[in-house]
């Protein structure tokens, strides 16, 4: 493989941009590609899942596609922050990316 056929990772805004996006649809498989195997996702102040079949787990009621709309996305180098409405009202979520996969976020 040259090096013009290997693509270079997403920009970190454009990882949580997809990654809300496929929450919206409710295509969970594809948002769980966007973690890395070891990744750790909060939950507000509640709890805390590390690795990705915990982090599944978590996001198991985004399976059906849900009413989610992107504000916001800032990068300040591999943190992110987005501003995202839902049903449930604004949040914020910030996210930490590193070659194109998240490695921690907190929702």
């Amino acid at each position: 493989m040259s090096a013009s056929e290997v693509s270079a990772p997403l920009p970190p805004e454009e990882v949580v941009r997809r990654f809300y996006e496929f929450l919206a649809r409710g295509q969970l498989v594809d948002a769980l590609d966007l973690f890395t195997t070891d990744a750790r996702l909060r939950e507000g102040s509640k709890r805390e899942s590390s690795g990705i079949r915990a982090i599944a787990a978590s996001l198991l009621p985004y399976r059906e596609p849900q009413e989610i709309s992107v504000e916001q996305v800032e990068a300040d180098g591999p943190e992110v922050r987005a501003v995202v409405r839902s049903k449930k009202g604004r949040s914020v979520g910030r996210f930490s990316v590193a070659r194109g996969r998240i490695q921690s976020a907190q929702m």
